[in-house]
Formats: structure tokens, sequence, C-alpha cells
């Protein structure tokens, strides 16, 4: 009788096995091992037995319809059930979480039953310079959130883009910025900008670089003291204090609104302008090293108006980093 009993634990032992190794669940570990043509003792197969009950009873985790994962103490885990468009992500040092995608600016994202669409909100750009243009740029959508030079300022997110509204400076320098750390090198920015002004004198909407200090090295779109526009690369020693230019175009009065570029491409840094946003002429460059910010001053990509002249609104229109 007793050889009976010793031979249903060990064929239920083994049918316990069995279905642990063919099902989903954790690997379940015995602290005794058996093999065949072995005497087996009571106490050792009890042992087997009630660690293989123990592990069943602790595996699976969670609720119907759970993903499992191996928790912190060696026992399952489950995370879940998954809402429609939850995806398992990584937490470092803890457990995995349920979260859904977070849109970014021009993002739309829908979720379904096993399903994720992810779109853009409206297409790269439209009308005329629909094959070149960013998405409507925002502060948040740039990183164009930190102020130069604020003052009385002010700066909004538009149906066309990031305006600054600078109030009149009379005929002194003022510039007013927003500013973002600069992307790894090499890079591209090409910005489509308009000036909205009444100016007597330089009034100027551009973009450049900023050194984080005081010092500015910029490509402006400028009237001429009240005048037909021109492009101007500029140097500035701080925002009220224009140094000199780099270069400065014929009063050409280039159409609205206007493409500028700036690029660094590890080495050089150089200004660039275009009326129909892909053919660009350069009009300076200058080995970093010897630049007017010095080697490790081009820290900062900035967006700005100078009302010298009249009340100015920046507009830019489309941001793209190549």
């Amino acid at each position: 009788m007793r050889r009976c009993y010793f031979l249903v634990l060990r064929t239920a032992l083994l049918s316990l096995a069995l279905v642990v190794h063919g099902s989903a669940w954790a690997q379940c570990t015995l602290p005794h091992a058996l093999t065949n043509g072995q005497t087996a003792d009571a106490t050792q197969v009890m042992a087997n037995f009630n660690a293989l009950l123990t592990c069943i009873n602790n595996a699976p985790a969670g609720s119907n319809n759970a993903i499992q994962y191996k928790s912190g103490t060696g026992t399952l885990g489950g995370v879940g059930p998954l809402t429609n468009g939850q995806l398992v992500i990584g937490s470092t040092g803890g457990s995995p979480q349920a979260q859904t995608l977070t849109p970014g600016a021009g993002i739309a994202i829908t979720n379904s039953s096993g399903g994720i669409t992810i779109a853009a909100t409206s297409a790269a750009g439209s009308g005329l310079y629909n094959q070149v243009a960013s998405i409507t740029p925002t502060a948040a959508g740039t990183g164009l959130s930190n102020w130069l030079n604020q003052g009385s300022s002010t700066v909004a997110d538009s149906a066309v883009g990031i305006s600054i509204n600078a109030p009149s400076s009379g005929t002194s320098p003022n510039i007013s910025g927003r500013y973002v750390a600069v992307p790894t090198t090499p890079y591209t920015i090409k910005a489509l900008i308009a000036a909205t002004r009444n100016s007597s004198n330089f009034s100027g909407v551009g973009i450049g670089w900023y050194d984080g200090t005081n010092k500015l090295h910029v490509v402006s779109y400028t009237t001429n003291n009240g005048g037909a526009a021109r492009i101007e690369v500029n140097k500035w020693n701080s925002p009220t204090s224009w140094s000199a230019n780099d270069f400065v175009s014929q009063s050409n009065s280039f159409s609205q609104p206007i493409w500028l570029q700036i690029k660094d491409d590890g080495t050089n840094v150089s200004f660039a302008f275009s009326q129909d946003g892909s053919n660009f002429l350069q009009v300076h460059s200058v080995a970093k090293s010897s630049g007017f910010l010095g080697g490790s001053g081009y820290s900062n990509l900035i967006f700005y108006a100078n009302p010298q002249g009249g009340v100015t609104i920046g507009t830019l229109m489309s941001w793209a980093q190549s």
C-alpha cells in the first residue's frame, strides 16, 4: 500500500512538472532532483510536490490578459491588462509600465483595438512652400523658449508661427529674442521669416547664434535707415550694442517672407538666404575657432527682432533642422 502511495505521488509530481513546463509560467525550481530507478524518499517527494504547488499558486500573476514579467523578488509579476494603444514601457530600476504614446507638436495618435495610428496633423507645409516648409513652428516644438533681453517684448504661438512683438526702441539697437541650445554638429537651420514694421531706421528680424552671455552673430532682414530692406550678417557685443557687419547686401527690396539659413559643420559656420526655400545664396562663412563668438561660443540658436526705428513684429513661419 505504501509503495502505491509513492507511485501516486510520483505520477502526480511528474504530471504537474509537465503542466508547468508546457505553459507560459515561469520555470519552477524543485528542491530535490529525483532520477529513474531511485528509491524516492517521502519527505523529498512531498517537498518537491509542495514547491510545485507554491509555484503554480504564484503564477500567473495579475488579472486576466495581463503580461507576465519576473519581479524583483524572483516571482512573477503582471502588468495590464492593456487598454487600446497601451504599450509595455521600461522603467529604469523598476517594474515595466503600461503607457500610451504622447504626441508631439503637429502629431496625432489614434488608438484602436490592437492598433496605433500616428499621423501629422497638417502637411509639411502648404501652398507655394509645401515641399520645403516645416509644420507650423511653436515655442515648444522648436525649443525656442528662453528669453534674451525680453524687456516689454511679448511672444505668441500664432496660426502662422512664433511671433515676437518688440516695442520701439527709437534709434537705439535693442535685440529681443528667444533662444535654445544648439543640436549636435553638423546641422543646418532653415527659417522662413516675416517682418511687420514701419521703420525709420535699422529695424531687423533674423536668426543666428548667441554665446549664452552677451555676444551674438546673426543674419538679419533689415531696413536700410528706413529704406529698402537688405540682408546683413551682424556682430553684436550685447543685445543693445552692435559691433560690426560681416556682410551687407544691396538694398534690393527683397520680398517677404524670406528664408534665412545658418549652418555649422563642426569646423565652420555660415550664413545664407533664399527667396524660394530650396536654393540658398551663401553670404558669409568663417572658421568657428576664429569666429566672432569663439570656438565654443556658437552654443545657442536664436530668433529675434530688433525694433530700432519702430515697433517690429518678427514672425517665424518655418523652422527646419537637417
